[in-house]
C-alpha cells in the first residue's frame, strides 16, 4: 500500500512541476509584446487562409473597430489587435461561399464554440479554429494563428494535422448585416482569462498576423495596393497617444467618439455593404 502510494504522490509531483513549469513560460512569453515575437518560434503562414479577391476590406491592427481586443498584461491601451476581414458583397448571398484555409503545416488546435458566451449574433455551426506549429497541451504557451466565425467542414477535430492549403471551413455569415466578415487572430494564450474594462482577454501576447507571412503570401495583398505588414498596422506609439474610446457603458467602440475611424482599414467598405 505504501508503494502505491509514493507513486502516486511521484505522478501528482510531475503533474504540479509540469503545470508551474508551463505557467512560468506564459508568464514569461506575456512579456513579450508584439514588436518582440520571437520569429524562431513564432509559424509562418505559407499559403493564403482566403481567396483575397474575396475581401473587400481588412482592418488594421490597433483598429477602433468592434470591441476591445488586448493582451492581459496592460502593455497595450484600448484597440483592436486581430484584424477583421470583410466579406465583398457578391459573396454573401448563403453560406459557404468563401472557403477558408489551413495557414501552415501544423495541427487543429482548438474548435471553440462561444455558444452560451453572450453573442446572440452567432450561427449555430459557427466556431473560432486554431492553428499550431506543435501538438498537444504545451503548445498553448507557443504562438497560434485562429480563424473566427468560420464553419468547420464536418470531418475537422481538435488535435487534427493539417496542411498549409488544406480545407478547412467556409465562413460563418453571422446574424450581423450590413457587414459580413471573419476575424483573424495571431496570439499566445494567457493561463486563464483576464477582465480587461469588463472584457474577459484570453491572451497572452498580439502581433498582426501580417507580420508572419511568406512574402509571396504578402504579395497577394497588393490586390489592395500595399506591399508592406507595417501597412496593416497602427503603431503603439499613435495608438497610445489616442486609445480608442468606448460607447456609453460598453466594450464597442464608439464610431462618432474615434474621428480616424475612415483610416482603420485598408480596402473599400462600400464594396461590404
Amino acid at each position: 500500500m505504501k508503494k502505491i502510494w509514493w507513486v502516486v504522490i511521484a505522478v501528482v509531483v510531475v503533474i504540479l512541476f509540469l503545470i508551474g513549469g508551463e505557467v512560468y513560460k506564459r508568464q514569461t512569453n506575456s512579456k513579450t509584446n508584439s514588436s518582440s515575437t520571437e520569429k524562431d518560434e513564432a509559424p509562418t503562414v505559407t499559403t493564403n487562409f482566403v481567396d483575397v479577391d474575396k475581401i473587400a476590406a481588412i482592418t488594421k491592427f490597433r483598429s477602433c473597430q468592434g470591441h476591445i481586443v488586448v493582451p492581459q498584461d496592460g502593455s497595450e491601451t484600448r484597440s483592436n489587435m486581430k484584424h477583421y476581414f470583410y466579406l465583398k458583397k457578391e459573396f454573401t448571398s448563403a453560406q459557404g461561399m468563401v472557403p477558408l484555409y489551413a495557414p501552415f503545416d501544423g495541427y487543429v488546435f482548438d474548435i471553440f464554440s462561444e455558444e452560451g458566451e453572450g453573442f446572440s449574433d452567432r450561427v449555430a455551426e459557427s466556431r473560432d479554429v486554431s492553428f499550431s506549429k506543435e501538438k498537444g497541451f504545451l503548445s498553448r504557451s507557443g504562438w497560434m494563428l485562429t480563424i473566427l466565425h468560420i464553419i468547420p467542414t464536418s470531418s475537422l477535430k481538435k488535435g487534427d494535422a493539417v496542411k498549409a492549403g488544406q480545407l478547412v471551413g467556409h465562413v460563418a455569415l453571422e446574424k450581423i448585416p450590413p457587414y459580413y466578415s471573419f476575424d483573424v487572430t495571431y496570439s499566445k494564450m494567457g493561463t486563464f482569462p483576464k477582465k480587461v474594462d469588463g472584457w474577459n482577454s484570453p491572451y497572452a501576447a498580439l502581433d498582426s498576423v501580417f507580420n508572419h507571412m511568406d512574402s509571396a503570401i504578402l504579395a497577394r495583398f497588393q490586390l489592395f495596393g500595399i506591399t508592406t505588414p507595417e501597412s496593416f498596422i497602427i503603431s503603439k506609439s499613435i495608438r497610445d497617444a489616442s486609445p480608442c474610446q468606448y460607447r456609453s457603458g460598453s466594450v464597442q467602440f464608439d464610431r462618432e467618439l474615434n474621428k480616424d475611424w475612415a483610416n482603420d482599414w485598408i480596402g473599400n467598405i462600400k464594396d461590404a455593404v
